[in-house]
């Protein structure tokens, strides 16, 4: 500013160096001659007019500057009052009325015109000194000017496509205080010009299609002009499908950092699926969006489970809350979340039955989360630490046998295991062949690794007669399939599976020469179909008569004593409703109708009872 300022009054001092250049160089001036008059220096100056232009824009650049300096202060103060009034000594009725007051004198007295003026004052300001730059530049140095034109150029380039943006991007966040002033004119101009058009129209021209149209857009323009920028883009946002309300959930999910939050989220989503305000709320919760949030939804429950930290009260009421919400807005649980359960960071939930439970409340959508589910819930009931009622409940379920046969499995070794083992094998055989699929077999060759962890010589007769029938089932299809998947799944069953086979057949003609337990995993000849026998022993076939009914203490009129009959009497406990503490109760176990108490025979049984033993009644 400084430097602009001497190229518009005169330099008298170049004056005055002339003149005393004169008088010294007088060859005369020694003989003590009066100088001539001086004349005024000031009165032969005309300033440049390019000087002229630079000072009237930087110092109205300035001028504006400091005004928008005086009104932000001024309008930061105004808030200040605005702030104490309100707010301060007064009941909350009062402080209502009060706001209200003043709401109405800042609408009254056009407040926002201050408020929107201070930006725009600014941006002229910037303007105005950068003109009076290029101009100062243009007349001193062309090397300087190149170099900033250019920069200003750049900016002036990014400054006008800002302007345009929320013209044609209504989500876009840019803007400047012209924007508003563009848009009153596109819309204002459109306005026009299909108001022509409709005129034209008018006269039998054209169909009533195009006149229709015609009178169709005059009216959305003219809606928009008399709106505004702002209420455009609100009604654009509000005709949006659902799928951003979902990408809005996900946004607010990952934003929440601790779990009573995320419980507080969760809690909210029955309610959100309710909701009136949305026509198809559910739509929120399509493909990634669901997905993301139940992954989410079950990390939370494995910190919440796996915690020795919280209480049970609480577990249990989170437990409700994300069952609540994954069936009411059908998340669905994705493979990449089962594989983190059974290989990953979310392990811990393997052994939690809760979770099992959790797991059996759900409706799947889709018949592979089914499927590994139920893989989930295998594990779960074999390598639960603790085997309460809870406990009870889901294997009773996962099984689907009674709580008689259950704790009769129990007390005979590792047959629940093998039980829990065969009810997985035929859960696989029938979910790949009714569906057909071709995936790989990563998480189902963990279920079953973990599953087959047994001593099958511990469990009961009928139970190991129905894995021999399995395992023929399963080597045929191996060896005799013509679907490659079909010969792929039964192969890794029987390669997971083997161990057991090879315990309960060692010693016998059915013990596979090929292999033994030592044989590595790696081996080759385990992914040969070939490579597995069938189990050909006579009193491992489900057809062959067992000899475990024993002699009904306490049953009225009915004496059996079967050849080899084999007498089981275990202890009464809470788990079998209906017993005497402290009494013996006899179990009466037949292969095609299970483990009854004697005492309580079914109906089945007793007719079983009667074709298949000797005896009276």
């Amino acid at each position: 500013m400084a430097v602009s300022i001497h190229d518009v009054r005169p330099d008298n001092s170049a004056f005055y160096l002339a003149n005393i250049y004169e008088v010294l160089a007088d060859p005369n001036g020694s003989n003590g001659t009066v100088p001539r008059a001086l004349g005024n220096p000031s009165s032969a100056f005309s300033p440049p007019k390019y000087a002229v232009w630079v000072n009237t824009l930087w110092f109205l650049s300035l001028a504006l500057s400091l005004t928008c300096a005086l009104l932000a202060t001024l309008l930061q103060h105004w808030v200040r009052r605005y702030v104490k009034i309100t707010q301060l000594r007064y009941a909350p009725h009062k402080r209502a009325r009060i706001r209200a007051f003043f709401a109405e004198g800042l609408a009254k007295l056009r407040i926002t015109w201050a408020v929107e003026a201070l930006p725009v004052l600014l941006h002229i300001a910037f303007s105005l000194f950068f003109a009076g730059l290029v101009i100062f530049l243009f007349k001193t140095d062309l090397t300087a000017f190149k170099f900033v034109i250019s920069w200003i150029g750049f900016c002036s380039i990014i400054y006008t496509f800002i302007t345009f943006m929320p013209i044609f991007r209504h989500d876009s966040p840019y803007s400047t205080p012209l924007s508003s002033l563009v848009w009153l004119l596109y819309t204002g101009l459109l306005y026009l010009v299909f108001q022509s058009l409709r005129w034209l129209t008018a006269f039998n021209c054209f169909n009533r299609a195009t006149w229709v149209r015609f009178h169709a857009l005059r009216d959305h323009y003219y809606g928009r002009f008399s709106f505004g920028m702002e209420k455009a883009a609100e009604d654009f946002a509000l005709k949006l499908p659902s799928d951003i309300d979902g990408r809005a959930l996900i946004r607010t999910l990952e934003a929440l950092d601790e779990d009573d939050e995320l419980e507080k989220f969760f809690s909210g989503i029955p309610s959100l699926c309710r909701s009136v305000v949305d026509s198809y709320p559910q739509g929120a919760f399509k493909t990634s969006n669901g997905e993301k949030m139940s992954e989410a939804l079950v990390g939370f429950m494995c910190r919440t489970l796996t915690s020795n930290l919280i209480p049970e009260s609480i577990k249990q009421c989170r437990i409700e809350i994300c069952s609540k919400a994954i069936n009411a807005a059908s998340l669905p649980i994705s493979r990449r979340t089962f594989d983190r359960i059974l290989y990953k960071d979310w392990s811990g939930l393997l052994t939690s039955v809760e979770f099992g439970l959790f797991l059996k409340r759900i409706v799947y959508q889709d018949p592979f989360s089914d499927y590994y589910s139920q893989c989930v819930i295998s594990v779960i009931v074999a390598t639960a630490q603790e085997r309460n009622a809870r406990w009870f409940e889901l294997a009773m379920s996962q099984l689907g046998v009674s709580g008689y046969v259950l704790q009769s499995y129990l007390d005979h070794g590792d047959s629940l295991l093998l039980a829990n083992c065969i009810s997985i094998c035929r859960r696989t055989i029938r979910a790949y062949s009714e569906n057909g699929w071709d995936r790989d077999v990563h998480s189902q060759s963990k279920t079953l690794k973990t599953v087959s962890r047994l001593d099958i010589r511990t469990t009961l007769p009928e139970l190991r007669n129905d894995f021999c029938k399995l395992w023929n089932e399963i080597a045929v299809s191996a060896r005799d399939s013509s679907d490659r998947r079909t010969r792929t799944i039964s192969t890794n069953i029987l390669f997971h599976i083997r161990s057991i086979y090879l315990a309960l057949h060692e010693g016998t003609s059915a013990a596979p020469v090929q292999f033994s337990t030592s044989t590595a995993d790696i081996d080759p000849i385990l992914m040969l179909p070939s490579s597995y026998p069938l189990c050909n022993i006579q009193s491992h076939s489900t057809d062959s008569p067992h000899h475990f009914y024993t002699t009904p203490t306490g049953a009225t009129g009915l004496t059996v004593q079967p050849p080899g009959a084999v007498l089981q009497t275990v202890s009464s406990n809470d788990v079998l409703p209906g017993s005497v503490p402290g009494t013996p109760l006899v179990l009466i176990t037949d292969p095609g109708v299970g483990i009854h108490r004697a005492d309580k025979p079914s109906p089945d049984f007793v007719r079983i009872l009667l074709q298949g033993c000797t005896g009276s009644v």
